[in-house]
């Protein structure tokens, strides 16, 4: 009996010595809002939707408390923050860190580092030197560069040493991932690379191994480890022995991506990063079944994943979707007839001569696009009441056909719908966007069948928008 107290008692010693509270007290100056927003750990790991919305009061001062280990990575209004045990009391001016009580110019400093999509980065590196060991040098010397600030600031005793460690952690990481990101990024664009950049590639998994959910705080550490699985492993290495891939469809491919995940890591790092993949192809609101599915099998893998409870919102979402998409179309939700029979913008809008029109160009694969139709209430009464028509483009492919009719009536778009075809698409980003390809979503607003302004504003600026409407009525 003595012996089972004593284990107990050693367990109980050994979680709290790892176990520790950390306060935070935010103070907030000239907010937008009376919002503080906290990503906040789970496991110990990043998660994107695991935030935490507190309002602030009348001295816009907002505490919070959480358990740590030695120390833990934070975002707190789209700023980084690593806080330690004990209090913290950070200050933001218009939502950006102005100071730290701990590790102030160690905190400041690293908010100012190169956050770049870490694939851009490493394409610019190979710009300045394609062979290795100039690369391997290059890597070398801006993750010297980027820690040795931090060395004088610890060397001063501005940082502690947990503070300095975590940040030398953070860009040996960020290091490793640019080394393995450089060959795939020419491969990607060349479809080769040379023995050099071969053994670049599996270097770096040698090195820094993916197995550590810990390294899961760099904030492309999910998109390395996906590429790992899906491209080195299941496309390059088959490719390096004469095997093409084949194509799949769409809900073949995000079973396979998982299972790639399930395949090639373990423990908590594969818990985390099949959540990841849930939740980043969820966010897409493409609403595939098939990621029910998906999530439901995760469930089953991990019934007590502390992920779980930010995923099932958008599953229940995909749901909604599933059930609403068997409805027929409602008398306001229309097809321009014949739609792919018009070639050009001018062709279109002789349609609607006599007549004022908002025009919405989109796609569904549009996150941005999507996010506007939050606002379709108020600016359907609006056009209503003003006689305005309303007129969706779609710049869909063919092959998305069926999702865009699906996502008409999920969105419940009132209108005239007409999905480009290919002379079409072209005609409207030779007009819009001078045959530079095109950014969307983008709105436009025609008069008497011709084109009076070429860029309006979105649905989500209001009565802004309901103004610039009113001026061609």
């Amino acid at each position: 009996m003595k012996r089972i107290i004593l284990f107990i008692l050693l367990i109980t010693v050994g979680i709290n010595s790892f176990a520790q509270e950390a306060k935070l007290n935010i103070k907030s100056l000239n907010a937008k809002n009376n919002t503080v927003v906290i990503q906040i750990p789970v496991d110990g790991a990043w998660f994107y939707p695991a935030k935490k919305e507190i309002k602030f009061d009348a001295d816009s001062t907002v505490n919070y408390s959480l358990k740590i280990n030695k120390i833990a990575w934070l975002r707190i209004n789209n700023n980084t923050v690593l806080i330690e045990p004990g209090t913290t009391r950070l200050v933001f001016d218009k939502g950006i860190l102005v100071h730290s009580n701990k590790n102030n110019e160690g905190m400041l400093l690293f908010n100012k580092r190169n956050t770049e999509f870490y694939q851009y980065r490493a394409r610019d590196y190979y710009k300045k030197d394609s062979t290795t060991a100039g690369l391997y040098q290059l890597l070398e010397n801006d993750k010297n560069e980027a820690v040795k600030p931090y060395t004088e600031l610890f060397s001063k005793q501005k940082i502690s040493a947990n503070f300095y460690n975590e940040i030398k952690r953070y860009f040996s990481t960020e290091e490793v991932i640019l080394e393995a990101a450089i060959p795939m990024i020419i491969l990607s664009t060349k479809q080769k690379i040379n023995s050099d950049l071969d053994k670049m590639w599996a270097d770096a998994y040698k090195k820094h191994p993916i197995n550590n959910v810990k390294d899961a705080f760099y904030p492309d550490f999910y998109h390395h480890a996906r590429y790992y699985a899906s491209t080195y492993l299941h496309y390059y290495l088959p490719l390096k022995k004469g095997k093409k891939p084949l194509e799949k469809s769409e809900d073949e491919n995000l079973k396979n991506c998982y299972k790639s995940f399930e395949d090639n890591f373990s423990g908590k790092t594969k818990e985390y990063l099949l959540a990841t993949f849930l939740y980043d192809e969820m966010l897409q609101s493409k609403y595939q079944r098939i990621l029910v599915d998906l999530f439901t099998s995760f469930k089953s893998s991990y019934p007590k994943s502390n992920f779980s409870p930010f995923l099932q919102p958008f599953a229940d979402k995909i749901l909604a979707y599933q059930k609403d998409i068997k409805k027929d179309y409602k008398a306001n939700e229309k097809f321009v007839a014949n739609y792919y029979e018009i070639n050009s913008l001018d062709s279109l809008m002789n349609r609607f001569k006599g007549k004022t029109v908002f025009v919405d160009i989109w796609a569904t694969w549009c996150g941005p696009c999507k996010a506007e139709f939050e606002y379709s209430a108020g600016l359907e009464k609006f056009l209503q009441a003003k006689g305005v028509e309303m007129l969706f483009i779609s710049m869909d492919k063919d092959v998305a056909d069926q999702r865009w009719k699906e996502m008409i009536k999920y969105y419940k778009l009132s209108g005239s719908h007409i999905r480009t075809n290919n002379a079409l698409q072209k005609d409207l980003i030779d007009r819009l966007w001078e045959g530079k390809g095109y950014a969307i979503p983008r709105y436009l607003i025609i008069k008497d069948g011709k084109l009076v302004v070429a860029d309006a504003l979105r649905p989500s600026d209001k009565e802004k928008l309901y103004a610039q409407i009113s001026k061609f009525l």
